[in-house]
Protein backbone atom coordinates (compact mmCIF):
# COMPACT_ATOMS: atom_id res chain seq x y z
CA UNK A 1 0.00 0.00 0.00
CA UNK A 2 1.59 3.37 -1.00
CA UNK A 3 1.34 6.72 1.09
CA UNK A 4 -0.59 9.37 -0.49
CA UNK A 5 1.10 11.74 -2.46
CA UNK A 6 1.54 14.95 -1.00
CA UNK A 7 0.31 17.72 -3.12
CA UNK A 8 2.81 20.71 -3.52
CA UNK A 9 -0.29 23.09 -3.45
CA UNK A 10 -0.69 25.83 -0.86
CA UNK A 11 -2.71 28.68 -0.63
CA UNK A 12 -2.33 31.43 2.28
CA UNK A 13 -4.63 34.29 3.15
CA UNK A 14 -3.61 36.93 5.59
CA UNK A 15 -5.62 38.11 8.43
CA UNK A 16 -4.01 40.59 10.25
CA UNK A 17 -5.75 39.72 13.66
CA UNK A 18 -5.62 36.28 12.29
CA UNK A 19 -3.58 34.78 9.30
CA UNK A 20 -5.89 31.55 8.01
CA UNK A 21 -4.37 29.14 6.14
CA UNK A 22 -4.85 26.67 3.36
CA UNK A 23 -3.50 23.60 3.23
CA UNK A 24 -4.76 21.12 0.66
CA UNK A 25 -5.35 17.86 2.00
CA UNK A 26 -4.54 14.50 0.11
CA UNK A 27 -8.40 13.34 -1.10
CA UNK A 28 -9.71 9.83 -0.78
CA UNK A 29 -12.20 8.42 -2.57
CA UNK A 30 -15.67 7.96 -0.89
CA UNK A 31 -16.32 5.26 -3.05
CA UNK A 32 -18.64 7.03 -5.44
CA UNK A 33 -21.13 8.30 -2.81
CA UNK A 34 -22.24 11.58 -2.87
CA UNK A 35 -23.12 13.58 0.25
CA UNK A 36 -26.44 15.34 0.23
CA UNK A 37 -28.45 17.07 2.90
CA UNK A 38 -27.40 19.23 5.02
CA UNK A 39 -24.09 19.00 6.76
CA UNK A 40 -24.55 20.57 10.21
CA UNK A 41 -27.19 18.24 10.76
CA UNK A 42 -26.39 15.27 12.82
CA UNK A 43 -27.42 11.85 12.19
CA UNK A 44 -26.71 11.48 8.75
CA UNK A 45 -24.31 9.14 6.57
CA UNK A 46 -21.07 9.67 5.60
CA UNK A 47 -20.02 12.69 4.40
CA UNK A 48 -17.15 14.92 3.11
CA UNK A 49 -15.04 16.83 5.78
CA UNK A 50 -12.88 19.63 6.45
CA UNK A 51 -10.80 20.13 8.96
CA UNK A 52 -10.29 23.17 11.21
CA UNK A 53 -7.23 23.44 13.25
CA UNK A 54 -7.11 26.82 15.38
CA UNK A 55 -4.11 28.19 16.70
CA UNK A 56 -4.71 30.55 19.57
CA UNK A 57 -1.83 32.95 20.52
CA UNK A 58 -3.58 35.23 22.73
CA UNK A 59 -4.15 34.69 26.42
CA UNK A 60 -7.52 34.50 26.22
CA UNK A 61 -9.44 31.67 25.31
CA UNK A 62 -11.74 31.62 22.00
CA UNK A 63 -15.30 30.79 20.95
CA UNK A 64 -15.02 29.97 17.50
CA UNK A 65 -17.65 29.54 14.42
CA UNK A 66 -17.85 28.39 10.37
CA UNK A 67 -19.90 31.20 8.95
CA UNK A 68 -21.21 29.80 5.26
CA UNK A 69 -23.46 32.02 2.96
CA UNK A 70 -23.10 34.96 5.41
CA UNK A 71 -25.44 33.21 7.89
CA UNK A 72 -25.30 30.00 8.85
CA UNK A 73 -23.38 29.30 11.81
CA UNK A 74 -21.71 26.15 13.48
CA UNK A 75 -19.94 26.68 16.58
CA UNK A 76 -17.18 24.67 16.15
CA UNK A 77 -15.82 25.12 20.07
CA UNK A 78 -13.73 26.82 22.13
CA UNK A 79 -9.75 27.32 21.94
CA UNK A 80 -8.20 28.18 25.66
CA UNK A 81 -5.58 30.96 25.43
CA UNK A 82 -2.39 29.76 24.17
CA UNK A 83 -3.25 26.46 23.05
CA UNK A 84 -4.37 24.83 19.86
CA UNK A 85 -7.80 22.80 19.14
CA UNK A 86 -8.72 20.95 15.35
CA UNK A 87 -12.23 20.69 14.18
CA UNK A 88 -14.13 18.56 12.05
CA UNK A 89 -17.11 19.06 10.43
CA UNK A 90 -18.78 17.92 7.35
CA UNK A 91 -18.34 20.01 3.84
CA UNK A 92 -20.26 20.08 1.17
CA UNK A 93 -20.65 23.42 0.25
CA UNK A 94 -19.82 25.21 -2.72
CA UNK A 95 -20.17 28.81 -1.19
CA UNK A 96 -16.76 30.24 0.51
CA UNK A 97 -16.35 29.65 4.40
CA UNK A 98 -15.89 32.58 6.97
CA UNK A 99 -14.45 32.15 10.16
CA UNK A 100 -15.29 33.88 13.41
CA UNK A 101 -14.05 33.83 16.83
CA UNK A 102 -15.16 35.62 19.91
CA UNK A 103 -11.97 36.40 22.40
CA UNK A 104 -13.69 35.82 25.76
CA UNK A 105 -13.24 39.25 27.56
CA UNK A 106 -11.86 40.62 23.84
CA UNK A 107 -12.94 41.23 20.51
CA UNK A 108 -15.12 39.17 17.80
CA UNK A 109 -13.17 38.70 14.15
CA UNK A 110 -14.47 37.09 11.39
CA UNK A 111 -12.07 36.17 8.35
CA UNK A 112 -12.46 36.81 4.57
CA UNK A 113 -14.53 34.36 2.70
CA UNK A 114 -12.39 31.32 1.20
CA UNK A 115 -13.82 29.10 -1.39
CA UNK A 116 -12.90 25.83 0.25
CA UNK A 117 -13.48 21.99 -1.09
CA UNK A 118 -13.72 18.61 0.66
CA UNK A 119 -10.86 16.67 1.96
CA UNK A 120 -8.71 20.47 2.55
CA UNK A 121 -7.19 21.32 6.00
CA UNK A 122 -8.08 25.03 7.28
CA UNK A 123 -5.68 27.15 9.71
CA UNK A 124 -6.65 29.58 11.50
CA UNK A 125 -4.31 31.71 14.28
CA UNK A 126 -5.34 33.96 16.23
CA UNK A 127 -2.55 36.79 16.97
CA UNK A 128 -1.53 37.95 20.54
CA UNK A 129 -3.42 41.48 19.80
CA UNK A 130 -6.04 41.03 16.68
CA UNK A 131 -7.70 44.76 18.60
CA UNK A 132 -6.29 46.69 15.58
CA UNK A 133 -7.42 44.65 12.97
CA UNK A 134 -10.78 46.19 10.94
CA UNK A 135 -12.42 42.80 10.75
CA UNK A 136 -12.39 42.84 14.22
CA UNK A 137 -14.80 44.65 16.41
Amino acid sequence: MSAPSELGRHLTRAFTGATLVLALAACASSGGKRASGNPFASGEGPAAEIRILVRNFNYNDANVWAVVRGARQQRLGTVTGKSDATFTMPWTFTDALRIEFDLIGGVRCITDPLAVDPGEIIELQISVDPSQDPNCR
